[in-house]
C-alpha cells in the first residue's frame, strides 16, 4: 500500500489524480476540519483503521503525516519543492483568498516557516525529518515533475496512468509575487524562515542526481475516456460516502 504525503504547493493535486487513475482503490483523504498545516487535521488511528477495511492500494493527502507511528513504514512517497518558490506560492495563494494582507504580514507568520520540515516531522525538528525521509521509497521534485514521474515508474515498476496536464496551476500571474520581487531584507527573512526546508531540499533533491538522469518528456499511459468517467464516479463515491463520513465522525 502506498502512503502519499501531500505537501501544500508541491504538485500534489496533479499527482493525486495520477494515483487515482492508476490505482482505483487509492483513497485521497481530503476532508479537513481545520485549515492550513494544522496537526489537528492529522489522520487518526481510528480513521486509518476504518479506511483499511476497504483494502486500499494507497492512501494520500495533507493529513497523511510520516510521523504518525501507526502508519506502515513501507512504500512512502512525497514531493518536495524549491523552498523559496513554495513559500512564495503559498503566500500568493493566501493573498488571493484574503487570508493574508501583505508579504511583510506573511513573513511575520511563523506558522508558515519551514513548512515542509514540519509537514514531515510535525515540528521544526530537522533530524527527525531526515530520519523519517530515509524510509521513503520515493521523494520527487515538483520542480522536475515530469522527470520525477518517470523515475517513480521505475521505483514502483508500474506504468502510471494520467494526463500530462498539471492541475491547480495559477491561470493569471499578473500580480504574482516571486522571490526576485522581494527587497534584500525580505529575501533574507524568507531564507531565514525556511532555512530547514532549504537544507532538506538540498540533501534530498539537489544532492541526489537520480531524478536529473530521467527524461523531461513524460511517459504516462493516457487514460481512456471510459476510465476517466468511471474513476470520476468512483472517486466521488469514495469522497462522499467513505472518506467524509470517516473524517467527520
Amino acid at each position: 500500500m502506498l502512503l502519499f504525503t501531500h505537501i501544500e504547493k508541491c504538485a500534489g493535486t496533479s499527482f493525486n489524480e495520477v494515483l487515482s487513475l492508476t490505482y482505483p482503490r487509492y483513497f485521497h483523504v481530503t476532508k479537513n476540519q481545520y485549515g492550513g498545516n494544522e496537526t489537528r487535521n492529522d489522520l487518526t488511528f481510528n480513521q486509518y483503521k476504518k479506511i483499511i477495511r476497504y483494502f486500499p492500494s494507497g492512501i494520500g493527502g495533507h493529513s497523511v503525516r510520516p510521523y504518525l507511528d501507526f502508519l506502515p513504514p513501507s512504500n512512502r512517497i512525497t514531493f518536495l519543492r524549491n523552498p523559496l518558490e513554495r513559500y512564495l506560492s503559498q503566500y500568493n495563494h493566501m493573498l488571493e483568498r484574503g487570508w493574508i494582507t501583505s508579504i511583510d504580514d506573511f513573513l511575520n507568520k511563523s506558522f508558515y516557516n519551514n513548512f515542509m520540515t514540519k509537514k514531515i516531522a510535525g515540528t521544526n525538528d530537522f533530524r527527525l525529518a531526515q530520519k523519517l525521509l530515509s524510509d521513503f521509497v520515493f521523494i520527487g521534485n515538483s520542480n522536475e515533475y515530469n522527470k520525477s514521474l518517470n523515475y517513480l515508474q521505475d521505483v514502483l515498476d508500474v506504468k502510471l496512468i494520467g494526463s500530462i496536464e498539471r492541475k491547480n496551476q495559477r491561470k493569471y500571474t499578473t500580480n504574482y509575487l516571486s522571490f526576485s520581487d522581494l527587497s534584500t531584507t525580505q529575501k533574507l527573512r524568507a531564507e531565514e524562515n525556511n532555512h530547514l526546508d532549504i537544507q532538506l531540499y538540498d540533501q534530498y533533491i539537489l544532492q541526489n542526481p537520480v531524478i536529473g538522469n530521467y527524461s523531461d518528456i513524460i511517459s504516462l499511459r493516457p487514460p481512456s475516456k471510459l476510465r476517466v468517467k468511471i474513476m470520476h464516479k468512483v472517486n466521488k463515491y469514495k469522497k462522499h460516502n467513505i472518506i467524509n463520513p470517516i473524517r467527520l465522525s
